[in-house]
């Protein structure tokens, strides 16, 4: 083989390798964090969920994390603090062994340290074990919804009754503090919901993390479960509308937002003709028990 031919043979796999390397390199990456990977048998753990996006602007992500429901048992989600701004899909389990999330971050991330959330489980038996993510994907901050390339990172671990039990317990969350103030947009899209009018909502909580939302949508109405986007039931959009945000520890935080076509009590005519007859009736009805007395 000639001079020239081994340096081509060379340079071709040199050249792949180049290549390749910024995929294999700088690809955003979804990892699960624990301190132990030895496990004592009933010892609670928490396991936090993080991205690295390693200097790639993202501003959505996706995903499911399975666990051996054999071997674990999952006890409870945080997502308090999370760089989440925006949960499409709150991380939930969605059978024994899987937890689904999505959600969204305006203005994006591009961070090593992205945490997005806990879950708290409890080892049950003794075995290996892997957490590991399934259908995981991001979004580059881009405006256009370019996929970005994503790895993942599974974790193995081992439940033993031999592993003496962590002396450090997983802590519990003292949450005082009310969700955060959050604002509300009012919108109408012929191609969502019929062309109804929704309501879109969402606020953070640093401390236990949002539990659920109720709207109320006028003074004298009850709140009920409310999940963003909300179909309002007055599609006349002339109502103030109250939205409660409820975290984990039960604080709440209650705001009043305004539609479009909100008229003050003293603007509506039903209202005012209303109040005028129920004078009139309370002026004959005091002057009659005035005569009455004379």
């Amino acid at each position: 083989m000639n001079s020239k031919s081994k340096i081509k043979n060379y340079f071709i796999p040199v050249l792949a390798i180049f290549t390749l390397l910024p995929l294999l390199t700088f690809a955003a990456e979804l990892r699960v964090e624990i301190k132990n990977r030895e496990i004592s048998v009933g010892e609670q753990f928490k396991v936090d969920v993080v991205l690295n996006a390693k200097g790639e602007e993202l501003n959505a992500i996706e995903g499911s994390i399975l666990f051996p429901d054999n071997l674990i048992s999952l006890k409870e989600i945080r997502d308090g603090n999370s760089i989440i701004n925006f949960w499409i899909e709150r991380p939930k389990i969605t059978n024994e062994r899987k937890i689904d999330f999505s959600g969204i971050i305006p203005g994006g991330y591009k961070e090593a340290n992205g945490f997005l959330f806990s879950a708290i489980f409890v080892a049950k038996s003794e075995g290996q074990g892997i957490i590991e993510f399934r259908n995981f994907r991001a979004l580059k901050n881009d405006g256009l919804g370019t996929s970005a390339s994503l790895a993942a990172s599974s974790f193995q671990f081992l439940v033993s009754k031999q592993v003496p039990v962590s002396q450090i317990p997983t802590s519990e969350i003292k949450d005082s503090d009310p969700p955060e103030k959050f604002g509300s947009e009012i919108a109408s899209d012929p191609t969502l919901f019929d062309g109804k009018w929704f309501l879109v909502f969402a606020t953070q909580d640093k401390g236990s993390g949002i539990d659920h939302y109720e709207v109320r949508e006028n003074f004298w109405g009850g709140f009920v479960i409310a999940k963003s986007p909300y179909i309002l039931q007055n599609q006349n959009v002339d109502k103030k509308i109250y939205v409660k945000a409820t975290d984990k520890a039960g604080n709440e935080r209650i705001e009043a937002f305004y539609p479009v076509h909100y008229r003050p009590w003293y603007q509506n005519y039903r209202i005012i003709a209303i109040l005028m007859i129920v004078a009139v009736i309370v002026g004959v009805i005091l002057k009659k028990f005035n005569g009455k007395n004379r």
